[in-house]
């Protein structure tokens, strides 16, 4: 049940964080007509309480949700890892926080101080809100494509082709979000963009990391398979 859950919840991803923007500008709009006399009560109302539940949320999606299951998208073609519903929640969770601190800001530059100090803190909380909306809305994670595997990130990729990895088995579980690979040819693997890290370690988050291994294994091993990746 609680798969089932947390794969609705991803796979409506759009109208989660939508919900939880207008929700949060509601309750903006509501503490900002309370008046001061109720700040700190509303102030709790609106960034902490609604928060809690997705932040939660979030934290058990990041340790229980392991699907044994990959999407295929024969348009690319290619197998993704499901949608994250943990990055989906700890965006809609932070929302709630950065609409107080944005609405905060406007009301505390009515107050007369500095401008570029209040447009400061809004480019850097809107900076992070939109970060956190792209990795939750994105394709992001590992992707198997007939040329070889890419892991997608929100500020950069690595893609490592079959002819890199070594004799079976080419990848095993090391944790419960890990699968590391074994290369025979780690200077045909290749980074882009801003990633750093182990280049044999793949991140398995929203997915059964011994079924990504299992998978990844097979591809090794058949040549011949790789073709109808994804179809």
């Amino acid at each position: 049940m609680m798969i089932n859950f947390f794969g609705w919840e991803a796979r409506r991803r759009v109208a989660v964080l939508v919900a939880a923007l207008l929700t949060a500008v509601a309750l903006q709009v509501l503490r900002q007509t309370a008046g001061n006399g109720h700040a700190l009560r509303f102030s709790l109302l609106v960034a902490a309480l609604p928060a809690v539940p997705f932040i939660l949320g979030a934290a058990v999606a990041g340790q229980r949700y392991r699907p044994a299951w990959l999407v295929a998208r024969p348009e690319v073609p290619a197998l993704d890892v499901p949608a994250n519903p943990s990055a989906v929640l700890g965006a809609a969770g932070y929302t709630f926080v950065a609409v107080h601190i944005v609405g905060g800001m406007i009301r505390y530059l009515e107050a007369g101080p500095e401008l570029w100090f209040t447009v400061a803190v809004i480019a850097l909380v809107g900076g992070q809100q939109a970060a956190l909306w792209r990795a939750a809305l994105g394709r992001f994670g590992v992707r198997l494509t007939p040329a070889g595997i890419t892991d997608r990130q929100p500020y950069g990729d690595l893609f490592i082709p079959w002819d890199a990895l070594d004799t079976a088995p080419a990848a095993f579980p090391r944790k419960a979000h890990q699968v590391a690979l074994r290369l025979a040819r780690p200077d045909l693997v290749r980074k882009r963009g801003f990633r750093g890290g182990d280049r044999a370690l793949l991140p398995a988050a929203g997915v059964d990391a011994q079924l990504l291994a299992s998978t990844i294994n097979g591809y090794a091993d058949r040549t011949d398979a790789r073709i109808a990746i994804g179809s």
